[in-house]
């Protein structure tokens, strides 16, 4: 069943982001997670984590690529008071 979401509450485009990094990662399940990341976070950001992560040979990740890229963005800079961005 796929999730419903309300797509007023977000651009075409945090959708369109969302529903790649979701496809890219093979994490359906956590789209409104992706969803969160596309409106909060830099696009640039996201889309170089999804090309980090997926570049990584299979043998150094240690969980799924997609627990990888949410340790990541989860962590990042972008979640401390000591970066100020738009």
């Amino acid at each position: 069943m796929k999730n419903k979401i309300k797509s007023n509450m977000y651009t075409p485009k945090e959708l369109q982001l969302a529903h790649e990094l979701s496809d890219a990662l093979n994490d359906q399940k956590s789209l409104a997670f992706y969803l969160a990341c596309a409106k909060k976070y830099p696009r640039e950001f996201l889309v170089a984590t999804l090309m980090h992560v997926l570049a990584l040979p299979g043998h150094s990740v240690r969980t799924t690529r997609a627990r990888l890229f949410t340790n990541i963005v989860t962590n990042s800079i972008y979640n401390t008071n000591d970066h100020i961005w738009d």
